[in-house]
């Protein structure tokens, strides 16, 4: 943890034992009542992010409280915004914690035709519980800023969703591929890009005709075929540093 990163509600309120953040102050930090840490207020990609420093105020076997001192505004979200074809739930809370890390703006989990359809039926979408994975992220990246997060049944509903979404446009497939993703150019996308990853088996035939009639260019990660949750964080990497942000 990086950063200590409070909800707005958070900050004066006494925050109990078992919470992870009170555990690393303690155990990791090694921090005592009146000692301060880097810290930051939850925001969306949009609204007020502030940095600054925490006070311990109290630490105790109950808990810990922090007081908040802001000092600047965390630094805006990359202009990058991605689909990513429904994974099981495990890995999406591991590809929403590196993703919020990376900086990524805007995230869509999507159905997609191949992949399975009982993980729509977990609890973390059916309640959109994704809270703790992308403040892990920020925590690690030092920014308290985090990505909005939304799901969608289908492709073709999470285009209709981003259509309004400037930017220039890649999905990952192996079959339709124009080449590596590593040599793509975004092109006249003003600086952003909307990026679309499948489900573990790919997209359909029809799903690639949808994205290729909403302007995405295929591209692929190499001979390699990896894991959507692999692939999402190195195509999100790969774009990231195409436009000079890595």
């Amino acid at each position: 943890m990086n950063l200590l990163v409070l909800e707005p509600e958070e900050v004066g309120e006494r925050l109990p034992r078992s919470d992870r953040r009170v555990e690393h102050v303690r155990k990791i930090l090694r921090k005592k009542a009146g000692d301060v840490l880097a810290a930051g207020i939850a925001g969306g990609p949009e609204g007020p992010a502030p940095l600054g420093l925490a006070t311990v105020e109290e630490l105790d076997e109950k808990g810990a409280r922090f007081s908040f001192a802001p000092e600047s505004e965390a630094p805006p979200l990359r202009p990058l915004a991605l689909i990513v074809g429904l994974p099981r739930p495990i890995q999406a809370n591991r590809i929403l914690k590196d993703l919020s890390s990376l900086g990524l703006s805007r995230i869509v989990l999507c159905g997609t035709e191949l992949g399975e359809k009982s993980y729509a039926d977990s609890d973390l979408y059916l309640k959109g519980d994704f809270r703790r994975p992308l403040l892990e992220g920020a925590e690690q990246a030092g920014s308290p800023r985090l990505p909005e997060v939304s799901t969608s049944p289908s492709l073709k509903a999470a285009l209709r969703e981003l259509a309004g979404l400037p930017g220039a446009r890649v999905a990952l497939d192996p079959y339709r591929s124009r080449g590596p993703l590593g040599a793509w150019l975004p092109g006249d996308g003003d600086g952003a890009v909307l990026l679309a990853i499948g489900s573990e088996r790919g997209w359909t035939g029809r799903e690639l005709d949808e994205l290729e009639g909403a302007r995405f260019e295929c591209r692929d990660l190499g001979e390699r075929i990896l894991k959507t949750e692999t692939a999402a964080v190195a195509a999100a990497s790969i774009v990231l540093a195409r436009l000079g942000l890595l």
